[in-house]
């Protein structure tokens, strides 16, 4: 039973990857949007091109996901493997152009490289608070 609670607590339905992608990019627009008030062109292209970068990765390993799935547990490591590649070349491929031609901020960039990961993370701390709360006050009405 408490395996069982454990597994209900870490489980998410089907459209977490997709809140986890809207929220991704409603907060990169804002960030973005803050970006310009530093008034330097270079600042808010660094963390529009890290944002960019970091949603199409989710996007790609969402879709991989799916793919893999529907195609059959036969397939899904060489299909996760090629995709994985290709991915990794063609981000690669952006941050390299971005960051040797474009002279962008690398700073900048890494931090909106790291808006998906802070999404993700802050929905699943949320769920996890949620849930601890959600037992905390069962126990306490049990007691009273």
């Amino acid at each position: 039973m408490i395996r069982d609670e454990k597994m209900a607590a870490l489980f998410f339905d089907e459209g977490f990857p997709d809140r986890v992608f809207k929220m991704s990019l409603y907060l990169s627009l804002v960030v973005v949007a803050y970006s310009l008030s530093y008034m330097s062109f270079m600042l808010t292209l660094s963390i529009a091109i890290g944002c960019l970068v970091s949603l199409a990765s989710c996007k790609v390993l969402w879709w991989t996901v799916q793919q893999g799935l529907w195609h059959g547990r036969s397939e899904i490591k060489k299909f996760f493997l090629k995709v994985s590649i290709l991915k990794y070349f063609a981000m690669g491929g952006i941050l390299f152009f971005s960051c040797v031609f474009l002279k962008i901020n690398i700073v900048a960039m890494a931090s909106g490289l790291s808006i998906v990961m802070a999404v993700i993370i802050m929905k699943i701390g949320s769920k996890l608070l949620v849930n601890f709360m959600n037992k905390s006050i069962k126990v306490s009405e049990k007691g009273a």
